[in-house]
């Protein structure tokens, strides 16, 4: 299928995306309605191969083909009504990911020619994530959890240079080039002494609705239906999304950190940790008074509470609510807004890199447009 190198056929790349959610299904959507333009623009062919969930994948049948685009929405759409995509025609268990990775490479003609496209959340994919780097495929990640595991499986994601690619833009900052402007300097040479950075779209809701007088309860359902948390949103008031973030950036710049030695300060109402999701929900009303003290001081004393993570030029992290002054720039941030604050030994006076921190469109976007650096169009 793909075309040699010096060919000025265009050159073909077949998709493996795993998670088919709404940041998913968003990607699936962009990459049909560009796909023609992107092969007039760059010569450049994008093909699903295969579309997964956490029960299965679904392929186009016996032969080694791509899916075709008419079969591509109904297969997203059936995330949206909670069908698992093993009980669609042509599914296959998830354990068979092993010999799917394998078909695709085979169908793509090189390992080179495969982006897997991780989509899913937790840890799951790991496994076949290590698989294809080491065969030689490129990634493109939006799920931040298999960069976060041990150190040692980050470097082998990382991989050796040669072969594939590692694309995690989507995992911090939706896409805003911090990941970037990190591994740059890094890699040429220069050195972070020290980065701070209002890194969670959901806290970042939470934080200004709470800076104007809103209660717990009501700011966060608030950040809920903007779509800016997490599935279980106390995975954000946990700070354990910041602290992810942190440790992608910090591991970027060289250090060996894993995610147990980050200092993070939970913002969970007490008792609310051991109730599931839906009771924790339920439950909300009851904490309405949580953090509006904190709040309140703040204001009073003219300042400004945001959730800040931080990393020195040791690599020690942490994660906690604190107080900054209005003319800080990460004061600036409003609702889901991120903003990073970088100082190196070159950009003594520090860089800032802030706009939307989170949301569908946002990442998916992101999450795209590494798939065309992997492909080489970018």
């Amino acid at each position: 299928m793909p075309s040699e190198p010096g060919s000025n056929k265009p050159s073909d790349f077949l998709l493996v995306q795993l998670g088919v959610g709404q940041i998913g299904t968003a990607v699936v959507s962009l990459v049909q309605r560009r796909a023609r333009d992107w092969r007039q623009q760059f010569g450049l062919g994008i093909h699903y191969y295969t579309l997964a969930d956490s029960s299965g994948f679904v392929v186009q049948g016996p032969t080694e083909r791509p899916l075709s685009p008419e079969a591509l929405p109904s297969i997203a759409d059936s995330q949206t009504t909670r069908r698992p995509l093993s009980t669609l025609p042509n599914s296959r268990p998830i354990g068979d990911w092993q010999a799917i990775l394998e078909q695709a490479i085979q169908a793509g003609g090189r390992p080179d020619r495969v982006i897997v496209v991780d989509c899913a959340v937790g840890h799951g994919t790991s496994d076949m994530l290590l698989a294809a780097r080491a065969a030689g495929a490129h990634i493109v990640l939006c799920n931040k959890d298999p960069l976060t595991g041990p150190y040692a499986q980050f470097c082998a994601l990382q991989g050796d240079g040669l072969h594939g690619s590692l694309h995690l833009s989507a995992t911090v900052g939706a896409g805003l080039p911090i990941t970037s402007a990190v591994a740059v300097a890094t890699a040429s040479g220069d050195r972070i002494i020290e980065l701070h950075a209002v890194a969670s779209g959901s806290l970042g809701q939470l934080c200004s609705n709470l800076s104007h007088g809103s209660d717990l309860a009501d700011a966060l359902a608030s950040a809920i239906a903007a779509g800016y948390c997490e599935p279980d949103p106390r995975v954000d008031l946990s700070g354990n999304d910041v602290a992810r973030k942190l440790l992608i950036l910090a591991r970027l710049a060289g250090h060996p950190i894993e995610l147990a030695d980050i200092e993070v300060e939970s913002l969970i109402p007490p008792g609310a940790g051991s109730l599931s999701r839906d009771a924790f929900l339920a439950a909300l009303p009851s904490w309405r008074e949580h953090l509006r003290d904190r709040f309140t001081s703040a204001r009073t004393s003219g300042n400004i509470l945001r959730y800040v993570g931080a990393m020195n030029a040791r690599g020690h992290l942490s994660a906690s609510l604190r107080e900054v002054e209005r003319d800080d720039p990460l004061a600036q941030a409003h609702g889901p807004e991120n903003v990073f604050v970088l100082r190196t030994e070159r950009y003594q006076q520090p860089l800032v890199i802030a706009g939307p921190g989170a949301g569908v469109a946002v990442t998916a976007g992101a999450v795209v447009g590494d798939i065309l650096r992997a492909a080489g169009a970018l």
